[in-house]
C-alpha cells in the first residue's frame, strides 16, 4: 500500500569517521548475539510493523523470539549490545546469492576445482559470525543464485514442474537455521532470470511458488523475509514475473499460504538497479520494497531511498548495490562507506553487495582479479591492502568496519 500524506527531509549528513575497530570492539564489547540455548529455527520471528498490528510503525521490521514481545530490530537485549539508535528497525544486509548454489552443468570446477555445494554452504555459514559482529543482520540468498561470473551454469533449484529439489532445500535450510541461532534473518529469493529457463510455464512457477512457502512453514522458519524474484522486471523472465500484474499474482500467491500457519511473512519483489521500488500492482500487494542501486553514487541512492520510504507504508531494504565496477582502490572503498553514511539516517536498511568477492567464482572485471570460486571470508588487512583475492577480502573487511562504525555506538 503506498502512503498519501508522509513526506521527510533527507538532512545533509557529515561523513561520520571510521572508529578503529580493534578500539571499538574492545570498548563495546561486541559479540555476535545468540539465540538461547533453548530456541530452534522457529524461535526467532522478523515482521514489519505494518503485519504487527496498528501500535506498531509500519515501516519498521520487528523481531520478537517464540512469543515474546515484539521490540524494533537492533534494540539492545537479547540481540546484542552496543547498537546505536540510527540503525533501530532496519536490516542491515549482505547480498550473498549464491550461498546454496550449485551447477549442474560442472563449469564452476573450471574455475574452482575443488567446489561442491555442500562445502560451498559450509564456509557461508561459518563467516555468518564475522558479518553480525560488523552489524549485518541480515543475508540475502537466492534459490537460483546469481550470476557465478561464468556463462552456462545451470543451479536451477526447482525440478521442472515446480516441485523443490531437495539438495538446494537442505541447504537452505541450513542457512536459515545457522541464521536464526545467530538472531539473524535471511532474505530468501525464489527466482533469478538466468536460471527461470528451468521451470516449464507459469503453472510451474506458481508450483515453486507454493512449494516454497509451503516448505517454509512446515518447517516454522520465521527468521525470513521472502524476495519472490530478483529483479522481477527483466525480459528475462516470463511475463507471469516480469509484468506488474503477474508479480503481484505470485506474491497475493505466497501470502495466502499463510493464513492457515500460525505465523507470517513478509513477501516482495526487487525491480532494476535503478533504484526504483515496487510499481502499480505489486506496490499495492508488497509488504516491503526491495531496491537495488546499481551505478548510483552515495547521494542519488539515498535520495531514492528516501523517496522509496516516503512513498510505501512497509519498510525500504537495499540489496544489491556495487559502487565498484572490478576497481578497489581508495574511491571506491570511500564510495562503499559513502552509502552507509547517507543510507543510514533516512531510516530505509543499507545492504552490501561486492560480487567479485562472493557471487563471481570466474575473474569478471580483470583477469588478474584472483578468484577461485566464491568466498565469503574478510581479510586480515581491511582496506585497499594486497591484490588479487587478498584485496577483495581486505576491500570487504575494510566496507564492513565501516558499517561496525555507524551500527554500534561508542563506548
Amino acid at each position: 500500500m503506498r502512503k498519501q500524506h508522509r513526506r521527510r527531509r533527507l538532512g545533509w549528513f557529515s561523513a561520520i569517521a571510521v572508529v578503529a575497530v580493534a578500539a571499538l570492539a574492545a570498548a563495546l564489547n561486541i559479540l555476535p548475539a545468540q539465540a538461547d540455548s533453548h530456541s530452534d529455527a522457529g524461535a526467532l520471528q522478523i515482521l514489519p510493523g505494518k503485519l504487527i498490528g496498528s501500535d506498531y510503525q509500519p515501516d519498521k521490521f520487528y523481531v520478537r523470539q517464540g512469543d515474546g514481545e515484539w521490540e524494533l530490530t537492533y534494540t539492545p537485549g537479547w540481540q546484542g549490545d552496543g547498537f546505536s539508535d540510527q540503525v533501530r528497525g532496519s536490516l542491515l544486509n549482505l547480498r550473498s546469492a549464491n550461498a546454496v548454489f550449485d551447477d549442474e552443468s560442472g563449469k564452476i570446477t573450471d574455475y574452482d576445482p575443488d567446489f561442491t555445494a555442500a562445502k560451498n554452504t559450509d564456509d557461508f555459514v561459518a563467516h555468518l559470525d564475522d558479518y553480525r559482529e560488523h552489524g549485518l543482520m541480515a543475508t540475502d540468498v537466492n534459490l537460483q543464485g546469481g550470476s557465478p561470473g561464468y556463462d552456462g551454469a545451470k543451479n536451477p533449484g526447482f525440478n521442472s514442474d515446480g516441485s523443490l529439489r531437495q539438495e538446494w532445500m537442505d541447504r537452505a535450510g541450513k542457512v536459515i537455521e545457522e541464521s536464526a541461532k545467530r538472531n539473524m534473518v535471511v532474505v530468501l529469493g525464489y527466482f533469478y532470470f538466468g536460471q527461470i529457463g528451468a521451470l516449464d510455464g507459469d503453472d510451474a512457477i506458481r508450483n515453486a511458488v507454493t512449494n516454497v512457502t509451503d516448505w517454509l512453514i512446515k518447517h516454522e522458519y520465521r527468521n525470513v523475509v521472502i524476495e519472490i524474484a530478483n529483479e522481477h522486471n527483466d525480459d528475462d523472465y516470463p511475463d507471469i514475473i516480469s509484468s506488474d500484474d503477474g508479480m503481484a499474482e505470485l506474491i497475493k500467491l505466497a501470502q495466502s499460504r499463510f493464513d492457515a500457519a500460525d505465523f507470517k511473512l513478509a513477501v516482495g519483489a526487487s525491480r532494476w538497479g535503478d533504484g526504483s521500488g515496487p510499481q502499480g500492482a505489486v506496490a499495492d500487494a508488497s509488504d516491503v520494497a526491495l531496491m537495488h542501486c546499481n551505478g548510483l553514487d552515495a547521494d542519488k541512492c539515498a535520495q531514492a531511498a528516501e523517496d522509496n520510504q516516503n512513498e510505501y507504508d512497509y519498510p525500504v531494504v537495499l540489496n544489491e548495490t556495487d559502487n565498484t565496477s572490478g576497481e578497489y582502490d581508495d574511491d571506491t572503498l570511500a564510495e562503499d562507506n559513502a552509502s552507509i553514511d547517507a543510507m543510514v539516517p533516512t531510516g530505509a536498511s543499507w545492504g552490501y553487495m561486492l560480487n567479485q568477492w562472493n557471487q563471481y567464482a570466474a575473474c569478471k572485471y580483470h583477469d588478474d582479479c584472483g578468484s577461485a570460486g566464491f568466498d565469503w571470508a574478510l581479510g586480515s588487512q581491511p582496506g585497499t591492502n594486497g591484490d588479487g583475492a587478498d584485496l577483495l577480502r581486505n576491500f570487504a573487511h575494510g566496507v564492513l568496519d565501516h558499517l561496525q562504525g555507524v551500527a554500534f555506538t561508542k563506548g
